[in-house]
């Protein structure tokens, strides 16, 4: 199964990143500039890059409906997490950072391959409609629920809130591949080859950042918390199931659904405990919710790319 093989190629690279840390060969500082290297160039240029292919009617129509899908049911999820946190006895900020992990998903670093090894090209445009409106989602509600009751997050105004979700490298280049994809305009020759080369070092780039951030996981302490296999559950498997049971009310189209379902199932976001760290809540735990989600997405992911085919 092309999931499976892909997986595999991922672990393989992730485990490079855990030997790399362990060895002091990546410090504290290599991680957070790869970090930044993925963040601010590799990924928006993939965005330019997936959007450049003809703009028909059809494609169009497909693609806003992916946007808005994907906004509604980050909403749904987020608040259906809360109130799950809240049967297990959390309160605010963790029952922000815990809600915001489960729904805010590593689309853009381990979706992108899982959907081009199941779909195809064709799958990877509603790939970045899922990617884009996945952070808009994290800049808008998803940061308004990590600052929760965090002294301080009071301060933070609506001017604040729209700086972070449309004024950042991610949505500054997507409005550009959406100008370019919605007009038809093709980039030359050569600065298409120059966003291949950053599509290209994506997956590799942030696997290895996954793997450095996983060694520095205190797995015996994390084993030991309940509530860490509970929320592996809900980011897991409970997501992608009610990611198909809500779209195919929508649409009838197997590779929308398909997509959908695979990125839904995909673990927490890498770059959570960065954010989390940013916004002063707890980066440790939103490391381990990347850890636990992470090895787990191994077995689950498979099954998730079954219930895609069933």
């Amino acid at each position: 199964m092309p999931v499976v093989n892909q997986l595999i190629t991922m672990v393989i690279v992730m485990a490079l990143g855990i030997l790399l840390r362990k060895a002091g060969m990546i410090a504290n500082g290599g991680i957070k500039g790869l970090s930044v290297v993925l963040s601010k160039v590799a990924v928006p240029c993939m965005v330019v890059n997936l959007l450049q292919r003809e703009c028909t009617p059809e494609l169009l129509h497909e693609f806003i409906f992916v946007c808005v899908a994907t906004y509604i049911l980050s909403v749904i999820f987020a608040l259906i997490f809360l109130i799950v946190g809240k049967f297990l006895k959390l309160d605010f900020p963790e029952l922000g950072l815990f809600s915001v992990s489960c729904t805010y998903s590593n689309v853009a670093f381990m979706g992108q391959p899982l959907v081009l090894a199941m779909f195809g090209e064709e799958g990877l445009i509603y790939c970045v409609a899922v990617i884009v409106m996945q952070n808009v989602f994290f800049a808008t509600l998803g940061i308004g629920l990590l600052t929760k009751g965090i002294e301080g997050s009071a301060e933070r105004t609506i001017k604040d809130t729209l700086k972070t979700a449309f004024v950042n490298g991610l949505f500054i280049n997507a409005v550009i591949g959406f100008i370019l994809f919605f007009n038809g305009i093709m980039l030359p020759e050569c600065v298409k080859n120059a966003l291949q080369y950053a599509n290209d070092s994506t997956v590799f780039l942030s696997m290895m950042v996954i793997g450095a951030l996983l060694a520095k996981a205190n797995v015996k302490n994390v084993l030991k918390d309940y509530r860490i296999y509970v929320f592996s559950f809900l980011n897991l498997v409970v997501m992608p199931i009610l990611t198909k049971l809500i779209i195919v009310n929508f649409t009838d189209k197997n590779i929308i659904i398909g997509v959908m379902v695979i990125l839904m199932g995909t673990p927490t976001a890498a770059a959570v405990p960065a954010f989390a760290d940013h916004y002063d809540a707890d980066s440790r735990k939103g490391a381990e919710y990347v850890f636990v989600s992470t090895v787990l997405s191994v077995i689950t992911l498979p099954l998730v790319a079954s219930l895609v085919c069933c």
